[in-house]
């Protein structure tokens, strides 16, 4: 018994118990709720009045003044309450109290309110009580819409009322009374029917938008990491090249009513053998500490992102003034002064940044990326480590580049590039050694362009690969008719070592040839070779599989050269003319050139020494025991035609000399 007596108190209590499980459901309701229950009280305040004046004077001031009044005084206390609290927000559990309080709230209240009307039943006459009827009748319909969206309130309040009505007036000895019961009794089933049916459409639509919202959310998530992916570098967490160019679009927009706008390119010098040596692990462990340390030191205003490898970008459109940038560039050059840390690795780098301004260098992004990826290009080649700002003389370098890159596209490369030989000296002998093949060209629209000049703008176009096979075809063709103890040397570009494609090209000119193989030296700059090491390597030791042999150009004018003496497979070692140039007052450039021979001489590599321009710098090498050597003192770059006549001067000189000995 006793558990029974609980299982229905339970059940009851379910009843007056708002469920809390959906609290989009529990806010939906307090929502509707809280508009529609100041119209019930409204509406049981006026038929209450109307009610109490019909029978006032025949029934006692109790039940027609007293008791009306402390009635309405609730409803309209109740009503203000709800009133105010439109514009108060409520936590989940505040929500289900104060719901959970309406039902009890209006539980109370329709048995209140059905005892009373039952009451004033016996004291009227026949219209009187109709009034009864119709207060009953009207009152618990529009309460029940009223309470609609709060279902268990709406039930309670339409059965506390509906029962006693019914068992009232349908036990009336009067048949009107009871044909009113009966009519009562089916409208209100049907009234609930409807008002059922309207709460589970009310919940099937919240529970709707919830799905909606959760799948919006869900959405959104998958927005937020899409437009993360595609906009946030994942290494670094910086915006990414996308986002970047999206931003200086905006920027350039933006400062074109403002002023302007300073836009810089940094690039790592240094990185590339510290990834190679050390591991992508440390590169980007490296990258990361970086981007910390520029995102910790730059400024709010300074828009930071990571184009990607080893180039950052930034631009500010408050970074205008000439000392500002001044300090700006010093700063950033000191903050990488201070090493790296690294799991117990201490790591140096520097940096080199060109920077352009907009309106100044470009009037378009594009055009301002390119002026500033100009000024870096520049930075790296003649200041590593510092910061080059775009000038009217690169505007007039690009020009020409340009102009160079068109004509070179339109050129008839076989009829307009030559080959100048110059000889190497052997010390040893004052022979020619051998011959560096020197690319020409003779442009009939710019005339004798200079070989840096269509060189870079031939590597930049992607056309070097059509140029290196057709020179190294025209060098050998010169080189076949030499005696065969003269040699020749080619250049090749970094295009032509990261290429397998260009590296088999190579391979069939010389197969094709009438030159052997191990008469051909190679040459490479150490620039070259470090921008893909691995595929450097394997470039060069198919060509010393071919039989040729690789030299070293341009040794110590960059960081790596002692990385590439040690990595790559070397037969010989060209010292840059920069040495050479000040070994008569500079007793610094001595011992470094010194030092220079020593080490390829220590290590088996011939050496030879580049821009020898005097007896002074001869005598010099030969005591250092440097037996290969070339420059204007010896001879002049020549065509093919003169070097016939320079070997057989050479030949006659070399056997004057043993006669006279």
């Amino acid at each position: 018994m006793l558990n029974y007596f609980e299982m229905a108190a339970s059940q009851i209590g379910t009843i007056f118990r708002v469920p809390r499980e959906n609290p989009e459901l529990v806010e939906a309701k307090l929502a509707a709720f809280t508009r529609q229950v100041p119209i019930m009280y409204a509406l049981v305040v006026v038929n209450t009045t109307a009610l109490a004046i019909t029978f006032y004077g025949t029934a006692p001031h109790l039940l027609t003044v007293y008791l009306p009044a402390a009635f309405v005084a609730i409803c309209v206390i109740r009503m203000l309450s709800w009133l105010r609290a439109r514009n108060i927000t409520l936590s989940l559990d505040q929500a289900v109290e104060k719901l959970t309080g309406s039902i009890i709230f209006a539980s109370i209240l329709g048995v209140a309110f059905s005892a009373w009307s039952l009451s004033l039943f016996p004291y009227g006459d026949a219209y009187s009580k109709s009034h009864v009827a119709f207060f009953m009748a009207v009152t618990s319909i529009g309460c029940s819409f009223c309470l609609m969206h709060l279902r268990s309130a709406a039930l309670i309040v339409t059965t506390l009322v509906v029962v006693p009505f019914a068992f009232f007036f349908g036990s009336s000895d009067n048949t009107v009374f009871t044909s009113i019961a009966f009519n009562f009794v089916v409208v209100i089933f049907a009234i609930l029917f409807m008002l059922l049916g309207n709460y589970s459409d009310f919940e099937k639509r919240v529970n709707s938008e919830k799905a909606l919202r959760i799948k919006q959310a869900e959405l959104q998530v998958l927005s937020d990491r899409n437009f993360r992916n595609s906009n946030i570098d994942s290494l670094t967490g910086l915006p990414n090249r996308r986002n970047f160019f999206a931003e200086l679009e905006r920027g350039i927009i933006n400062s074109a009513h403002t002023g302007g706008l300073l836009l810089g390119i940094l690039d790592l010098d240094g990185f590339k053998p510290i990834n190679d040596i050390h591991g992508h692990r440390m590169g980007d462990r490296l990258l990361v500490e970086v981007a910390d340390r520029l995102r910790a030191h730059l400024a709010p205003h300074v828009f930071l992102a990571r184009l990607g490898g080893d180039e950052f970008v930034m631009f500010s459109e408050q970074l205008l003034d000439p000392d500002a940038i001044a300090e700006a560039e010093e700063s950033i050059e000191n903050l990488f002064d201070v090493p790296f840390e690294i799991d117990d690795i201490t790591v140096r780098i520097s940096c080199s940044i060109g920077y352009a301004e907009f309106p100044d260098a470009a009037k378009t992004a594009q055009d301002l990326f390119e002026r500033a990826d100009y000024a870096l290009f520049f930075a790296k080649q003649h200041k590593r480590g510092k910061a080059v700002r775009f000038s009217a003389e690169h505007e007039a370098d690009i020009r020409e580049a340009s102009s160079v890159s068109r004509a070179l596209a339109g050129a008839n490369l076989e009829q307009e590039l030559w080959i100048a030989y110059q000889p190497i000296i052997d010390a040893e002998t004052r022979q020619p050694a051998s011959f560096e093949a020197l690319a020409r060209w003779k442009s009939p629209e710019l005339g004798n362009v200079p070989p840096m000049s269509f060189i870079v703008a031939a590597e930049r176009s992607g056309m070097i690969g059509q140029l290196t096979p057709l020179l190294l075809r025209k060098a050998l063709e010169g080189a076949a008719t030499w005696p065969e103890h003269i040699r020749i040397s080619f250049n090749l570009s970094a295009v032509d070592v990261a290429s397998p494609l260009s590296i088999l090209k190579i391979i069939a000119v010389v197969q094709q040839s009438k030159v052997k193989a191990s008469r051909i030296d190679f040459e490479i700059t150490e620039t070259a070779v470090m921008g893909n090491l691995a595929q450097a390597t394997e470039a060069l030791n198919a060509l010393k599989t071919l039989g040729a042999r690789i030299s070293l150009d341009d040794f110590g004018t960059g960081y790596s050269s002692l990385s590439c003496i040690r990595e790559l497979p070397l037969d010989k070692v060209k010292i840059d003319r920069s040495f050479i140039s000040k070994i008569e007052t500079d007793s610094a450039a001595r011992l470094i050139l010194r030092t220079m021979l020593g080490l390829c001489n220590g290590l088996g590599h011939d050496c030879i020494v580049e821009g020898v321009e005097n007896s002074e710098q001869v005598d010099f090498l030969r005591r250092e025991h440097c037996r290969f050597m070339q420059g204007y003192f010896f001879a002049k770059p020549m065509n093919i035609e003169q070097v016939g006549g320079y070997l057989a001067s050479a030949q006659s000189s070399m056997l004057a000399d043993r006669t006279a000995s």
